[in-house]
């Protein structure tokens, strides 16, 4: 996917640079994007991979604080909760990947 794949609206917001998340632990962020399948990630345009990856941990941090603090905790997510958030990664992936035609 390149550039001129988005609308005239979307080039200009990325131009001037995406929002992205403050992510303050990273090893959190890092558990519960290693649930994604890593193709998933690499068809993501490098150009707004951190703005799609900071606000997706972001909503999961927000819509459901609860998994996020199983995640927080160190050490290997129990299997109950690894799933659940498996189920709901993917799900904010497969929309947003529908949405913007990312195949």
């Amino acid at each position: 996917m390149k550039l001129e794949d988005f609308t005239e609206k979307e080039q200009n917001e990325i131009k001037a640079g995406l929002s992205t998340a403050e992510i303050t632990d990273k090893e959190t962020a890092d558990k519960i994007l290693a649930l994604v399948p890593q193709d998933w990630i690499k068809k993501i345009p490098f150009f707004v991979r951190k703005h799609a990856t900071t606000k997706t941990i972001e909503r999961i941090a927000n819509q459901y604080p609860a998994l996020y603090e199983v995640a927080k905790k160190p050490g290997e997510l129990p299997e109950k909760e690894r799933e659940e958030l498996r189920r709901i990664i993917t799900d904010i992936f497969k929309e947003k990947m529908n949405k913007h035609h990312i195949r």
